[in-house]
């Protein structure tokens, strides 16, 4: 991938309403007789480039609805390569710089981040998610859905669990086949047995599961924990979830991995399971 500091050269071409404040950002940058002394500055200029992503941030959430779709697709399908495959400082700027900068907008309510959330590229959508986790910040549905989530009947965590992956369906199979009589004397917990059972499958097969069908899961358990009955809700967060944290407690699972991939309202409910369980 081309260096980031090529996407200086590319601005005018993707906006010149953008690469116009960029100048200006840089010019002030040098008004306010900065130091170029920084680990963060580039070859041609020594405006850091965290600084300089941040600006472009705030400048690009202040101009969004006069940008085309074409634009905002060019820039942040540039900044997503970047954070994906950057080096080090490149990656950093991109997530603490443009990416928080949007999110601050968001939060200030100058910019709604659900405009353009589906044209963020994955890995800048994984971070924002990841950083809402961290920071407790209320999570809305856009973040995994692009319409609201529709409501779940009972028993749908066993159901869109089982129809997300073939391995959680045999698991549950076996369980059903083998267990029907202690199961029968104990309806009430038959939703709980089986959310478990599916849930240590998952944890037990998960590097052998493919990455789309991990996806279906994740976006499964966050249907539920969305629009399906509090029994079903409670199944996933209290056996499903407890599951993933102690797999990566073992080791089994790696947490930045599954916070980055889970739903961002199941990604909370790990949190918080995380944080009460010893």
């Amino acid at each position: 991938m081309a260096p980031i500091s090529h996407l200086w050269a590319e601005l005018p071409g993707i906006s010149p309403e953008l690469a116009a404040a960029d100048s200006a950002a840089v010019d002030d940058w040098h008004a306010d007789g900065a130091d170029s002394a920084s680990e963060d500055a580039e070859e041609e200029d020594d405006y850091p480039v965290l600084l300089r992503l941040a600006a472009l941030g705030s400048s690009f959430a202040a101009r969004v609805n006069r940008l085309g779709a074409r634009q905002r697709e060019q820039l942040l399908e540039r900044l997503d390569e970047a954070l994906v495959s950057g080096a080090e400082h490149e990656r950093n700027a991109v997530a603490t710089g443009f990416l928080e900068a949007l999110v601050g907008a968001h939060d200030r309510g100058v910019f709604d981040l659900a405009t353009i959330w589906h044209e963020l590229g994955a890995e800048s959508r994984h971070y924002i998610k990841l950083w809402n986790t961290r920071t407790a910040a209320a999570v809305p549905y856009w973040m995994t859905f692009r319409d609201p989530p529709e409501p779940q009947s009972a028993g749908a965590a066993a159901a869109l669990l089982r129809d997300s992956c073939d391995l959680l369906a045999s698991a549950d199979d076996r369980l059903l086949n083998t267990s029907a009589e202690a199961l029968d004397a104990d309806p009430g917990c038959e939703l709980e047995h089986r959310v478990e059972n599916m849930a240590s499958a998952f944890v037990r097969g998960f590097h052998e599961i493919d990455r789309s069908t991990r996806a279906k899961v994740f976006e499964a358990l966050e249907r539920v924990v969305l629009g399906a009955p509090e029994d079903d809700a409670a199944a996933v967060g209290e056996r499903f979830v407890p599951a993933l944290v102690a797999g990566c407690r073992r080791g089994a699972l790696h947490p930045v991995l599954i916070l980055s991939s889970l739903g961002p309202h199941t990604a909370r409910c790990f949190r918080k399971v995380d944080e009460v369980t010893p």
